[in-house]
């Protein structure tokens, strides 16, 4: 046989073979990319960039929870029992307001949603409109275009095809169970973390008065708090008013506001916060609460896994509580909120915390 039919039957053995590969990721579809769940084949929900937008746009559902890490421990069922709604849970640990607010837009536009649930997440009030993390890894922007061409850095993906796939094939001819991980279970982190004042104040001995405190935002400030705001969450609202937008303020430990006292932060702080309501609360289909108020539930770091995650107890409350209405910021009502909220650490013993 000579070399160059060698070559042939390798290359022509090569191109079955890609096209075989693509061909069962195309089927299979572990990151819904074209279609949802198949019923015969069990699907495991443990990447949330990868397999997210193919559940936002693939899935059957008219409520969505969504949000950074602070809402990783929600659960779907709760929502849907508060909600009367068949929600979805589609997270994106340490996103910017871009990128949350681009899975809503896609949800909308492919379906008829009526209930959002949605973070706002007050470490990122002063970032960027457009400002994205880069510090994630390479971002699959194959899966989030319509430009077929580049489908194959999906469809010959080696993590895909040996990582996803043929798990897939192997479990559905071994006599496993079919399915999909539940929207409760996808992203939860709950059952690894380690709650209590030594994750939460690490090696802290102290929270030491700062040398002056920076109170007022400046107009460069307010300019890119106010279009992050109107980009990201209301001019979304107001596109979309039968819609109804149930956001809030993720309830920080007292722990955070000692950082933020001791840098001489804390009361520009909550100003962004303050502001932040001022733009959002006119939207009406926008119900925007806070609980920072809950100083029980802040100051007592058994709640907390560190500064900022708090656990799943919480998230629990925090739906009850968004469902029944409760803890609510109006116009006539958030000033003296975040009033009471400046005065209450302003004046807190921080070292109280410290055991």
């Amino acid at each position: 046989m000579t070399t160059k039919l060698w070559v042939k039957i390798f290359i022509s053995v090569f191109v079955c073979l890609a096209v075989l590969m693509a061909v069962m990721v195309a089927v299979i579809d572990p990151f819904f990319h074209y279609h949802k769940p198949l019923g015969v084949f069990y699907y495991t929900l443990d990447n949330e960039r990868y397999q997210n937008n193919g559940i936002t746009r693939n899935f059957d559902y008219n409520a969505l929870i969504t949000g950074t890490s602070m809402t990783q421990n929600f659960k779907a069922s709760q929502a849907q029992e508060l909600w009367d709604k068949d929600f979805i849970k589609v997270c994106y640990a340490g996103a910017m307001y871009k990128e949350i607010n681009d899975n809503i837009e896609l949800a909308l536009s492919t379906h008829d949603v009526d209930v959002v649930v949605r973070c706002l997440d007050g470490t990122y009030l002063l970032e960027d409109k457009d400002a994205e993390r880069n510090d994630l890894g390479t971002y699959p922007e194959y899966l989030y275009d319509d430009n077929i061409f580049n489908d194959v850095n999906y469809l010959l993906n080696s993590t895909v095809i040996g990582g996803y796939c043929l798990p897939m094939i192997f479990n559905l001819v071994t006599g496993g169970e079919s399915g999909i991980t539940s929207f409760d279970e996808y992203s939860r982190w709950m059952e690894q973390a380690t709650l209590g004042a030594t994750g939460v104040l690490g090696d802290r001995t102290s929270y030491t008065a700062p040398e002056e405190s920076v109170s007022t935002l400046t107009e460069e400030e307010i300019k890119t708090l106010t279009d992050t705001i109107k980009q990201n969450v209301t001019d979304t609202a107001a596109a979309h008013p039968d819609t109804q937008f149930y956001y809030f303020f993720p309830p920080y430990s007292a722990a955070f506001w000692g950082g933020s006292w001791e840098k001489g932060t804390l009361i520009k702080e909550i100003e962004c916060y303050r502001l932040a309501a001022e733009l959002i609360l006119p939207y009406e289909n926008i119900h925007l609460f806070a609980f920072d108020d809950m100083t029980d539930i802040t100051c007592n770091l058994d709640n907390y896994r560190d500064v900022s995650h708090y656990g799943s107890d919480i998230n629990d409350m925090i739906l009850e509580m968004m469902a029944a209405d409760e803890n609510r910021l109006t116009l006539d009502n958030y000033n003296e909120y975040y009033d009471e909220m400046e005065q209450f650490y302003e004046n807190y013993d921080f070292n109280s915390l410290i055991e």
